[in-house]
């Protein structure tokens, strides 16, 4: 499979001039507009692409090519969503997907194919070079500002076989320059059926709860839970002013903040993921597993003000995030129910009870107590993974064969994803790895 991992860099601009690269932006829109328009009554993209001619002077040919490739991409989803809430047995509680609008004005990623619109280069400084042509026969050049893990990538993707180089976008945030590279690599996934352990990842609406499980001897081998509950907070901080916005007419400040929302999300996600990451490097023979989000949405109804809340928390960015950090370590990615994980004893299997997060088996003979029921529930979903890949079902019934019968270790490691707490708090940044005596005796996790 091809695995595309896009890279974010901020442009050092040195030569050229750079309100081009905000005209070249909205000369795109109208080759957006236009595109969604023409596939709306059923063009393909080439017909598309050979009807739509710029002149000369105002886009590069190659460019409106690009432009066109990615505003049909977003037309084709916006398809795919719609015949998706068609099928659904929810329809009439779930909002309709709108199409593009063709009478949207303003700006447009600037989409560049390598080697034709943008080019990178390593110079003779060691820095990663680019050239963008916004414009036929006009130039910016500089070089790229960003992580220092991030500009290895690119410069191994020029050097490299194994790597490439595809289509660029130039985006604009809050006053800076942005070009979005996206680096190709052809990756083959190990044998989920062969893997050794089982990384089970418990996502809900203020944390993520990650464990280790080893395949033959059931026992945990270590577990996370990290919380990103500063997400909801925001968000729910910035609606607020964002509505008050509207009501006086300050729209500029609502797409102002809205961006901000959306770095602060993107930026807390990221560092999430990465710490996830670890884990699959710590256990190469391993797959990932998450508890199915079919459906999670439409199981929440706590009223107009919860619902807003809760749906718009980033369940499947989340998910999305991991698997393509996963599939670049060629780690395998399934999905197994997600009903009763967190009501159910990841030891016994029978029903228990959950009193402000603490986790408390029924069960007289298990009597297993977990101080979060997150983690008994990343268990579960852990057992459910084994069960369906030696038998093929993932039901609580097959999976109650494959149960520890262990009470998992007390460990109880809690992060926080933002990382802007203190050690006063109680909380650790998720920059550095989890560790605790007993999990760190196994030498799974080292401090950095």
């Amino acid at each position: 499979m091809e695995l595309v991992e896009t890279l974010r860099f901020r442009l050092h601009i040195e030569q050229g001039e750079r309100w081009r690269l905000k005209q070249a932006r909205f000369d795109a829109r109208p080759i957006a507009n236009h595109t969604w328009a023409m596939r709306k009554l059923g063009y393909s993209k080439t017909e598309i692409t050979k009807r739509i001619k710029p002149t000369e002077n105002e886009f590069v040919k190659n460019n409106a090519q690009a432009v066109v490739w990615k505003a049909c991409d977003a037309y084709d989803g916006y398809e795919a969503a719609l015949e998706k809430w068609r099928n659904s047995d929810n329809r009439d509680d779930l909002p309709k997907p709108q199409p593009p609008s063709t009478d949207s004005w303003g700006a447009f990623p600037l989409v560049m194919n390598y080697k034709e619109g943008y080019n990178l280069t390593i110079r003779n400084d060691g820095r990663i070079g680019f050239r963008v042509s916004p414009q036929p026969y006009k130039k910016v050049t500089g070089f790229l500002r960003g992580r220092e893990h991030d500009l290895n990538r690119v410069q191994t993707a020029l050097t490299s076989e194994e790597l490439s180089v595809g289509r660029g976008e130039v985006v604009y945030r809050e006053g800076v320059y942005y070009l979005h590279v996206p680096i190709k690599k052809t990756v083959e996934l190990d044998p989920a059926e062969d893997a050794d352990s089982i990384i089970a990842i418990d996502i809900n609406e203020r944390n993520i709860t990650t464990t280790v499980l080893d395949r033959t001897s059931r026992e945990t081998l270590a577990q996370l839970t990290i919380d990103y509950g500063q997400v909801k907070q925001k968000r729910q901080r910035y609606y607020d002013i964002k509505r008050r916005c509207q009501e006086h007419d300050k729209h500029h400040v609502v797409n102002t903040i809205g961006n901000h929302v959306e770095n602060y999300t993107e930026w807390t996600l990221h560092r999430l993921s990465s710490v996830i990451e670890h884990y699959i490097e710590w256990y190469p023979n391993s797959v990932v597993v998450f508890e199915s989000l079919e459906g999670i949405r439409n199981d929440m109804d706590y009223g107009s003000y919860m619902n807003r809340r809760l749906h718009k928390l980033p369940f499947y960015e989340i998910e999305r995030q991991v698997t393509y950090k996963a599939h670049r370590h060629g780690t395998p990615v399934k999905q197994v129910q997600s009903l009763y994980n967190s009501q159910r004893c990841a030891c016994c299997g029978e029903l228990g009870s959950r009193n402000r997060g603490r986790f408390t088996c029924r069960n007289t003979e298990c009597d297993l107590e977990q101080d979060h029921s997150d983690r008994n529930a990343s268990v579960n979903a852990a057992i459910r993974c084994i069960a369906l890949l030696e038998e093929g079902n993932d039901s609580h019934s097959v999976a109650d064969n494959y149960r520890p019968r262990k009470t998992p270790p007390q460990v109880r490691v809690r992060r926080v994803g933002s990382g802007r707490h203190t050690a006063a708090s109680g909380c650790v940044d998720v920059n550095r790895p989890a560790s605790s005596r007993e999990i760190a005796s196994q030498g799974a996790l080292t401090a950095i």
